[in-house]
């Protein structure tokens, strides 16, 4: 490759180093939203807090995991109304314990 062709060469792949950047409306959407998470967080609250869209959140998808396994045993009654319970209280707790261990984390940092 001669001195000419190297130049030109390097003046081609100049800007492809630089890598992929965002487009300004991509870059504008990006903030908005970031300024919305930070609007809908107290202030100085805690990443992991319980708070009320955390609690309504959480009690539609326990409810939804009861109703989903209350209807797949739908026929045999009594055993499909304990198991819609139960499979609401494993995902309650399970949504409960996953938010104490992001508030622990989030202590340490």
């Amino acid at each position: 490759m001669s001195r000419e062709e190297r130049r030109n060469y390097e003046r081609m792949m100049r800007n492809m180093e630089r890598g992929p950047t965002l487009p300004p409306a991509a870059k504008a959407r990006a903030e908005r939203n970031a300024a919305r998470r930070a609007a809908r967080q107290a202030p100085g609250a805690p990443t992991g807090t319980f708070t009320r869209r955390f609690a309504v959140m959480a009690a539609l998808i326990a409810l939804a995991a009861g109703y989903l396994a209350f209807s797949m045993l739908w026929p045999n009654m009594p055993l499909a109304a304990y198991v819609g319970v139960a499979a609401a209280v494993v995902a309650l707790a399970i949504q409960i314990g996953l938010r104490v261990l992001q508030r622990r984390v989030a202590g340490r940092s």
